[in-house]
C-alpha cells in the first residue's frame, strides 16, 4: 500500500530564501549563519590538543548534522542548474551565480577548499563582514556533491565595477579603513575599532571590491586575522555575533540556562538537586 504523503530530502532554493528571510526561523537574515558558527564554535577543537589546527573532518560532521537537523540540505542537481543557466565569473573558493529575481548572488563552496584556515573561520568572516560592512550575506545551507559538502551562501547584487589599486585604496581609507606602508597592493586593511582595536581585514585586492555608481566601495569577499581561535571568539562576542557558552553563563550565576538544557536533553543525568 503506497502511503499519501512522502518525506522531503531537499528544500528548494525558494524556500531556503523565504526560510532565511522569516525572523521566527532564524532570527533575522544572519540567524542561521550566526547558528552554524555558534556550532562550531561550541563544539571547540574535539580531541585535538590545543594549539594545533582544527579537524575538518569534524567541522564538517558538525555542520552537515545542523543542516540535515534544520532540514537545508539543498539538491546539488538544482544548485547546479542556477549554476549553470546564470553563472557570474568567480574566484578560488566560489562558484557563482545571479539568482534571477531575486537581486542576489548564489555562490557555493567546497568546504574542504576554503581560503580560510578553518570553516569556523570562513562563517565567522562572514558573520564579521555583514556586521563591519553592513553586507547580507546569507547561509541557505549546504548540498553533497561528489561526496563532498558544498557550503550554498547568498550575497546582495552590487551594480558596480571592480575599482583599480590607486581607487580602491583612496576609497577604503575615506571609508576608515587603512593601509599601513608598505603593504603595497597587498589588500591588507586595518580597521580601527572603540573596544576590540586594530582588526586586520585583508583580501581586500580589486577583484574583491565593488564600486557603485555613488562611489561607494563594497567588499564582497573579505577575510579577517586574529592571533588565534581564542581570540576570534572573544571578539565575535564582544560584537554579539557569538553567544557566551554554556559554561561562561553558568559561572556569570545563570546556572539555570544550563539547566533548562539538559532538562531537554534525554538520558542526561539530572542536575543536583533536581531529583524526581
Amino acid at each position: 500500500m503506497k502511503h499519501h504523503w512522502r518525506i522531503e530530502s531537499f528544500i528548494s532554493i525558494s524556500a531556503a530564501l523565504q526560510q532565511a528571510r522569516d525572523d521566527s526561523v532564524h532570527a533575522g537574515a544572519s540567524g542561521f549563519l550566526r547558528r552554524a558558527a555558534q556550532s562550531l564554535a561550541d563544539a571547540g577543537r574535539g580531541d585535538d590538543p590545543e594549539g594545533t589546527s582544527e579537524s575538518i573532518d569534524d567541522e564538517i560532521r558538525v555542520l552537515s548534522d545542523l543542516i540535515t537537523r534544520k532540514r537545508c540540505l539543498l539538491s546539488a542537481d538544482e544548485v547546479g542548474r542556477e549554476l549553470q543557466t546564470d553563472a557570474l565569473k568567480g574566484g578560488k573558493e566560489h562558484r557563482v551565480a545571479l539568482l534571477p529575481g531575486q537581486n542576489l548572488v548564489l555562490k557555493v563552496a567546497d568546504a574542504r577548499k576554503l581560503a580560510t584556515e578553518s570553516l569556523f573561520d570562513y562563517l565567522s568572516d562572514l558573520l564579521l563582514a555583514n556586521h563591519f560592512f553592513d553586507d547580507e550575506v546569507q547561509l541557505l545551507g549546504g548540498m553533497m556533491e561528489g561526496g563532498r559538502l558544498q557550503i550554498v551562501i547568498t550575497q546582495p547584487y552590487i551594480d558596480g565595477i571592480h575599482p583599480e589599486w590607486a581607487e580602491l585604496k583612496a576609497g577604503l581609507i575615506r571609508q576608515n579603513l587603512r593601509d599601513p606602508a608598505p603593504r603595497a597592493l597587498g589588500g591588507n586593511f586595518i580597521l580601527d575599532h572603540d573596544v576590540l582595536g586594530e582588526v586586520d581585514v585583508f583580501d581586500l585586492h580589486p577583484n574583491n571590491v565593488i564600486e557603485d555608481a555613488t562611489g561607494w566601495l563594497h567588499p564582497i569577499d573579505a577575510h579577517f586575522y586574529f592571533n588565534d581561535r581564542a581570540a576570534r571568539i572573544s571578539a565575535l562576542k564582544i560584537l554579539g555575533l557569538l553567544s557566551p557558552s554554556l559554561e561562561e553563563r553558568a559561572q556569570r550565576g545563570n546556572p539555570e540556562d544550563l539547566r533548562r538544557i539538559l532538562d531537554m536533553v534525554p538520558d542526561v543525568p539530572p542536575m543536583p538537586g533536581d531529583e524526581k
